[in-house]
């Protein structure tokens, strides 16, 4: 018996040898492996259950946006703010603000397209749509933000980052971002709010508190999420002004999606050999650093 102990010794270490090589070794190589764009809208941010929240506001900068970074500023809270080039290209000294005072500055198309099949048949149109946004964009962000794409109602098509991803421009987004909280407005069995989505709200009529109520009721289900409102509403800042102080006094922490670390599987890596992570198959380390 100890003969085959020792005998089967030496073929113990080998197996252990050879798994620990290949634990080692890289990866394969994936498709689009150092691409940014991904073929679905990434869904999972990893912040539920966290209390950790990234702000996002899309379809600005309007009238009203530079109210609403008097309010972040005095909750001390940075955002993420998906412009339209159509609207950036007006308000250039409040996009130079925005980065001065710590926000992303990020990329929602050029006029709020619907990217469709047209743009699916014509490649130029989709690269035009993100490429004259990029352009104002990349005028003011040189404070090492990242660059990041949230297609405007969530519309995306696979082929769509392939032809991005093609772009030595534009492949350095990564996208299209989705959102956790605030996508849609929903009831429950006795009738009451127990999610918002601002836009809705305002279709609705219903006062900023009302909207504000549901907002914070799925913020407390989830404990965590990537937020979506629009900054095109003076009622979204008279709700999100009653909003924050008491998400802060609740213990929320804010970020921009610059600290959102499960977006880190989607950056383009410094080396040319290492996948980046499609977004069908999110990384199990998708929690906020602490």
């Amino acid at each position: 018996m100890r003969s085959k102990i020792l005998a089967s010794a030496p073929a113990a270490v080998a197996v252990l040898v050879l798994a620990m090589v290949f634990l080692a070794v890289p990866t394969t190589r994936v498709e689009n492996a150092n691409a940014y764009f991904q073929p679905t809208n990434i869904r999972s941010s990893g912040l539920a259950g966290t209390k950790t929240l990234a702000l996002t506001f899309d379809d600005g900068p309007s009238a009203f946006t530079a109210e609403l970074l008097d309010i972040l500023a005095e909750n001390n809270i940075k955002a993420t703010f998906f412009v339209l080039g159509t609207r950036a290209r007006h308000h250039d000294v409040l996009i130079a603000r925005m980065v001065r005072e710590g926000h992303v500055v990020a990329n929602h198309s050029y006029n709020h397209a619907q990217l469709g099949r047209r743009y699916a048949a014509s490649p130029e149109l989709l690269i035009e749509q993100i490429g004259r946004t990029d352009a104002l964009i990349s005028a003011h962000a040189g404070n090492g933000q990242g660059y990041y794409f949230r297609a405007p109602y969530g519309v995306w098509r696979r082929v769509h980052a392939e032809v991005l991803n093609a772009d030595p421009v534009l492949k350095k987004y990564v996208g299209p971002v989705y959102w956790d909280i605030g996508g849609e407005t929903s009831f429950d069995d006795e009738g009451e709010v127990r999610a918002s989505a601002d836009w809705d709200c305002w279709s609705r009529d219903w006062a900023p508190d009302m909207c504000g109520k549901g907002y914070m009721r799925e913020i407390a289900r989830k404990r965590g999420g990537i937020v979506l409102m629009h900054d095109i509403r003076e009622r979204t800042l008279h709700m999100i002004k009653a909003m924050l102080p008491v998400l802060v006094a609740e213990g929320y922490r804010f970020v921009t999606l610059d600290e959102v670390r499960s977006l880190d599987q989607f950056r383009t890596p410094s080396g040319e050999d290492v996948p980046v992570a499609d977004a069908g198959t999110p990384s199990s380390n998708v929690l906020m650093a602490r």
